[in-house]
């Protein structure tokens, strides 16, 4: 697991927000979406102890949960292995593609518009609008502080 501190300090700094060690009830929450565990591992120290607002939002576990289950895209693209936990200020949002995993079993970020998806989205259809903007999450984190990451959506 990438060293995550002086990434999360810098964060801190520029949102306000604390970051925390999360609860195992919000861990157990998070491996059944079913986040791998370098993700999980991340968020056991570094859970946002509430929306830290930079250029996007990075939201703490329990509106990771919300995004996942109950709003949209997150509810239509998370059985497809699009897990929501960061969104941009006009609802798109960024997403873990548990499709695409790397050797150390940490799966990619991509970007997927609110706008386009619905109930009805094929497995076919997400991949399509599912646009990659990271290789993993360290280097989300890096381009969040950076105010570098890309927030144009395929349509």
């Amino acid at each position: 697991m990438p060293k995550y501190q002086k990434l999360i300090d810098q964060i801190s700094a520029q949102t306000g927000t604390t970051f925390r060690p999360a609860s195992e009830a919000h861990l157990s929450a998070l491996r059944a979406l079913p986040l791998p565990n370098p993700i999980v591992d991340f968020f056991a120290l570094h859970e946002p102890s509430d929306c830290a607002e930079g250029q996007v939002r990075l939201w703490p576990i329990a509106e990771i949960i919300k995004e996942n289950r109950d709003l949209v895209p997150g509810a239509y693209v998370a059985p497809h292995g699009y897990v929501v936990f960061a969104t941009t200020f006009c609802g798109d949002t960024y997403c873990f593609d548990l499709n695409e995993v790397d050797e150390q079993n940490e799966p990619r970020v991509v970007l997927i518009s609110h706008e386009v998806v619905g109930e009805d989205i094929t497995a076919d259809e997400a991949i399509r609008l599912a646009k990659p903007v990271a290789k993993n999450l360290f280097e989300f984190l890096e381009r969040f502080a950076r105010e570098e990451l890309d927030e144009e959506c395929i349509y």
